[in-house]
Formats: structure tokens, C-alpha cells, sequence
């Protein structure tokens, strides 16, 4: 067992000498804005598993520092014969598994000097300190390359890859990876074993490994394809070699020039280099994981890629995996990763995204950390873990629903003041004010997020998240009326025939106010609407076109400042400016005497047959 447990990265590139801690899990996603450190915490990760000597540009503020080394600290999480021999590297952790195999933990840290080469140290649990330079092994599992099978390789796709060198790396990959390992296995039929006829013969060789070979090449494909499938629906990779003359004096089987590599739709292939950048990075993954699984590294050393000893574990290292697919395609590859780490013991996944669309909170074994940049400073906090959570499964299934009808609604773990709204109302008009205001450069509503939730239901089970992450937030929703007149079916005492009858009944909207009371928290301020929105700042009920409505009736000057003011009160928590309509409870009963106290000026709230 090999599980990548913890990631302590400072003074590598932007992270300076108080270290960002990462906690890692199947799935980890990394949100935040742009030039937080995001893309750093993935080089440094990879940096460090490959011993890899630093640029100038990969020291902080880019200078060496001898008081303030680049340091990467990583905990792996290990069992069996994975465990260093030696058992001071070794701090036995509590298994959560229902097993009777010990797991521990194990530290280690790299440290790049003014050499810009990788040095590579173990803790001591028994000395509780970092091995030294003078310790005899200064590591666990001993050399670098013995060690490296014994945490989770990397696996990295960056944003700003270069599309020429993305399409060359997937044919190079297929090319000198794949291929090159079947041609070490390949037995031809005759023994070319004279150097007068190896040329002659060399040519015929080749045209007997092609032939014996279509159906292995067609099975590359087709494992590629399948994975590329679940994001880009119908699109197959096509891989073909051609039976072409050799280069003069060359003993090599094959070339990229022999090899045709095209993508796309049956009878529409085209090569990789013509399609767009988000089919490019996705098939680029999918063949990364392809060859990973047959124990490769995914990662060239100069232009060679290595067959490895035995690897327990991965972990693929995405940048913005969002960037240039279709929304659709962006929630199917969302999916396609979350699938990856869930399905397959040894491997890991980490995203950095700016897409809440990649944020799935009923996926178990899964962390959101939100990376964050002050001046100088950069700073992680982990807002979500599952097991901290207690979903009921209804409330998983809304959370699923809310992921395909409104993916947008996952926006807050991006930042921001939260408030959340029940629906399409609030949500148009408070939108209006706020662009309004930023336009005319008051800047009192720029850090407001808006987050429509679609009902009271779902705007409770958005509070219990944001408790969970200790963030502040705001809550408005319509307080509704307590009873209403509803039409039920019922059979007839004397025909026995089904008639339709209307009946004054308990509002559920009203009942489900009591979910806002069962949610709120020390982080919480809850505002109701009396009766709702339109009613109680427009003047009027309405029941169909209300978002168009209420940009109708915003024209109106009063009920402009009406919102305006109720946005700012919320926000400022200047309390003064809440509409009379509009109320801060922490109690049932306030709403109840709010209801009541209308519904003696407005009687027709009151249902009546």
C-alpha cells in the first residue's frame, strides 16, 4: 500500500518561509485565485519525487537564500513490504481500515542549495529530528532511484503546455514507449545473424513486427479511446504503422515518421496537432495513465521514457483540466477523474480549478483546500472533507441534482462574501445593483457572491456546508405564508367515484423555515422576506416571469433603493437600512409574529374556501 498522505512545500518559487501545507486524499482540489500558488504546489511536488535539479527561477523571489532553502516535505502513507527496512523511519499510524495490516507513516524532505541539486533526508521517529548529513543511511529506502517506486509517481499536465509539444509528447509517448516495449518482446521468425544481411534483412524484419503487431496497436488505441470517450464523446484515437523504406544506414525499428496518430469522429480522423487544445490535454492524459499502468514514467528523461521498477502508486497532476472543453465535456472529465482515484486503489488525483463545476461534494475521500496569496504570503486551508460532513443520502441526491442543473452554485468555495438566495428574484435584482454600483465605482458590493440556491431546501443543506468550513455567510429567503388552498383528490363516501376537492392546508414552504432554524450557526445571518420578495419590496405578488418582473420594477425608483438597501444592510450589517418588510431572526417564533403583525393589515393572506 502506498498513499500519498501530506505535502509541506516553502521557499519554491511564489511560497515563501512559511510552508503550505496540502492534505491529500484520492481526490484533492485546489481552488483560489489566480497566482495563488496553485500551479507551484504540483511543480513541487514533482520536483521532489524526481530528485530534479531547480532552475534559478524555482528559488523564492528567484534568488538563493541560504537561510531559506527550497523544501518539499512529503508523508507517505505505507504497509508490507513497502516499509523501510530500518524501523526508526517508521511511525505507526491508526488504521481506519478493516484490516489487521499495519500501515505508518513515513517523512520525508528534499532541500535544494546553491548547487540546485536535490537533497533527499528522513525523520526520525526515534530521535523525533531530520536525519543529517552525518547519519549512516541519512534516508529511508536508501538511494534515490531504489526509493522512487515507494511513493506515488507523478504524473503532470500543465496549463500552458505548448500545443505543438503536447501533440508531439502523445506521439512520442505512443511511439517510443508503447511500441519500443513490444519490439524488446518481439521473437522474429528468422535469425538475422550476420552483419552482411542485417540490412537486407532489417526491412523484413520490420514489415513482420508491423504486420504481427495490428492487433497490440489497435488494443493501445482502444484503451486510449475509451477513457478519451468519457469526456469527448464518439472521438477515437487511431494509431497506424506504415510499412515504409528505411533510412539509409539506420537500425532503428522505427521512427515517428513511420507512425500515423489521428483523432476524431469514424471517417473524420485528423491529426492530433489540428484539434483544439482541451481534446489535446485530455487525450494527453488518458495516455499518460495508459502508460503509467504498464510501468512506465510518464515523464522523459532528455528524450528517452524509462521502463521503472514496480510502481504501487500514482498521482496524476492536473492543471485547470476545465481549460478549452465544452461545459458539458468539463463536468464528463470532472467525473472521469473523481472515477480514476475511486476505482483504482494506486491512484491519486490533484486538480487545481477555477471551474466550480469540478467541485463534487458526494464523492467520498475527496478535499476542496482553497490556496490563498497575501503580498508575500501564501496560505492553504482545507474547506472540505467528507467524512467531517454527515450528508443524508437525500441530501446527496440534491447535491447531484444542484451538480447538473446548476453547476455555478459550488462558486463560493472560490472566495468571496456568501449570500445565498432562495431563487431567480433575488438573484436578478441583486445582481442588477451590484453591477450597477460597480459601474459607477462604488466598490462596496465587489467581494459579494451570489450564490441561487433554488429553494429553501437547498438553501438549508448550503448552510450546513458552509458551517462546515467556518466561513461567514448571509442567508435571505421568503418567510411564505403559513397556509394555503390546495386541490386534493379523495372518493366520494357514497358513488365511491374520485372527486377533486379543495382544502386549506399547512404551507410545506412554511414548515421548512424550521431548516433554516436547524442550521444556523455561529457564522450564519439569516434574513427573511415577508411574505416574499416581490410582496415585500415591490409591492406585489406575482407567480410566473418574476426575474423579468423584478428588472421591470426596479425602474421604479422606490423599489430600487428598496433592494439597494436591502443588499447593503445584509452586507454592511447596517441594520437601520433594513426594508420593514424584511427581518434578522434567529427564532421560529419572530417570523411568526412578523407573519401574524402582516396579516393584520393584509387579511388576505389568509386562505379562505
Amino acid at each position: 500500500m502506498l498513499k500519498l498522505e501530506r505535502l509541506l512545500v516553502k521557499n519554491f518559487r511564489s511560497i515563501g518561509a512559511e510552508p503550505v501545507e496540502i492534505e491529500l486524499d484520492d481526490i484533492v482540489i485546489l481552488v483560489g485565485g489566480n497566482n495563488a500558488g496553485k500551479s507551484t504546489i504540483l511543480k513541487a511536488y514533482q520536483s521532489a519525487v524526481e530528485s530534479a535539479p531547480l532552475e534559478i527561477t524555482d528559488y523564492h523571489n528567484c534568488k538563493i537564500n541560504e537561510d531559506n532553502l527550497p523544501t518539499v516535505e512529503i508523508h507517505t502513507i505505507v504497509s508490507g513490504d513497502d516499509c523501510p527496512k530500518l524501523e526508526y523511519w517508521c511511525a505507526e499510524v491508526q488504521n481506519n481500515e478493516n484490516t489487521d495490516e499495519k500501515t505508518y507513516r513515513v517523512k520525508e524532505q528534499w532541500i535544494w542549495d546553491k548547487s540546485k541539486k536535490a537533497k533527499r533526508l528522513g525523520y526520525r521517529v526515534d530521535l523525533d529530528k531530520w536525519a543529517t548529513d552525518s547519519d549512516k543511511p541519512k534516508m529511508p529506502w536508501a538511494a534515490d532511484n531504489a526509493a522512487r517506486n515507494k511513493r506515488p509517481k507523478a504524473h503532470r499536465v500543465s496549463t500552458f503546455d505548448d500545443p505543438t509539444t503536447q501533440s508531439e509528447a502523445i506521439k512520442g509517448i505512443v511511439v517510443d514507449v508503447l511500441l519500443e516495449e513490444k519490439i524488446r518482446q518481439f521473437e522474429p521468425k528468422d535469425d538475422a545473424n550476420t552483419y552482411d544481411n542485417i540490412i537486407d534483412k532489417f526491412k523484413v524484419l520490420k514489415n513482420e513486427f508491423v504486420e504481427s503487431s495490428e492487433q497490440s496497436i489497435k488494443e493501445i488505441s482502444t484503451d486510449i479511446s475509451d477513457l478519451v470517450q468519457k469526456v469527448i464523446p464518439k472521438h477515437k484515437l487511431n494509431c497506424t504503422l506504415n510499412k515504409s523504406d528505411l533510412k539509409d544506414n539506420s537500425f532503428k525499428m522505427f521512427d515517428q515518421s513511420d507512425f500515423t496518430l489521428n483523432f476524431g469522429v469514424e471517417g473524420k480522423y485528423l491529426p492530433i496537432e489540428n484539434h483544439g487544445s482541451g481534446a489535446r490535454r485530455t487525450l494527453l492524459w488518458a495516455v499518460l495513465k495508459s502508460i503509467a499502468d504498464l510501468g512506465f514514467e510518464a515523464i522523459p528523461k532528455g528524450k528517452k521514457f524509462n521502463k521503472t521498477p514496480e510502481v504501487n502508486g500514482h498521482l496524476l497532476l492536473l492543471d485547470e483540466p476545465e481549460i478549452s472543453l465544452h461545459p458539458s465535456a468539463a463536468r464528463e472529465a470532472r467525473d472521469v477523474l473523481y472515477s480514476l482515484a475511486e476505482e483504482n486503489d494506486n491512484w491519486q488525483v490533484m486538480v487545481t480549478t477555477h471551474s466550480p463545476s469540478f467541485i463534487d461534494l458526494t464523492r467520498e475521500h475527496t478535499k476542496i483546500i482553497r490556496v490563498e496569496s497575501d503580498g508575500d504570503k501564501i496560505q492553504s486551508t482545507t474547506l472540505f472533507r467528507p467524512n467531517d460532513v454527515a450528508f443524508s443520502q437525500e441530501e446527496k441526491e440534491n447535491i447531484k441534482l444542484l451538480n447538473m442543473m446548476s453547476p455555478n452554485a459550488l462558486e463560493f468555495f472560490f472566495g468571496g462574501k456568501v449570500l445565498v438566495v432562495e431563487g431567480d428574484t433575488e438573484y436578478t435584482a441583486f445582481g442588477k445593483i451590484i453591477a450597477d454600483s460597480k459601474y459607477m465605482g462604488d466598490e462596496t458590493f465587489n467581494d459579494v457572491l451570489l450564490v441561487r440556491a433554488g429553494g429553501k431546501v437547498q438553501a438549508a443543506l448550503f448552510m450546513k456546508i458552509l458551517n462546515h468550513f467556518k466561513k461567514d455567510y448571509f442567508v435571505l429567503h421568503d418567510i411564505d405564508s403559513k397556509k394555503i388552498i390546495k386541490t386534493v383528490t379523495k372518493k366520494d363516501s357514497v358513488t365511491g367515484k374520485k372527486i377533486k376537492e379543495k382544502q386549506i392546508c399547512v404551507n410545506a414552504a412554511w414548515t421548512n423555515n424550521s431548516k433554516f432554524k436547524d442550521n444556523m450557526s455561529d457564522y450564519s445571518k439569516v434574513y427573511g422576506s415577508i411574505i416574499d420578495f416581490e410582496t415585500a419590496y415591490f409591492d406585489e405578488a406575482i407567480n410566473s416571469g418574476k426575474p423579468l418582473n423584478a428588472l421591470e420594477q426596479m425602474k421604479n425608483s422606490d423599489n430600487y433603493n428598496n433592494v439597494r438597501n436591502l443588499l447593503k444592510a445584509i452586507i454592511t450589517d447596517d441594520q437601520a437600512l433594513l426594508p420593514s418588510r424584511a427581518i434578522l431572526w434567529t427564532e421560529i417564533e419572530e417570523i411568526d409574529d412578523a407573519f401574524e403583525s402582516y396579516k393584520v393589515e393584509n387579511p388576505e393572506v389568509e386562505p379562505k374556501l
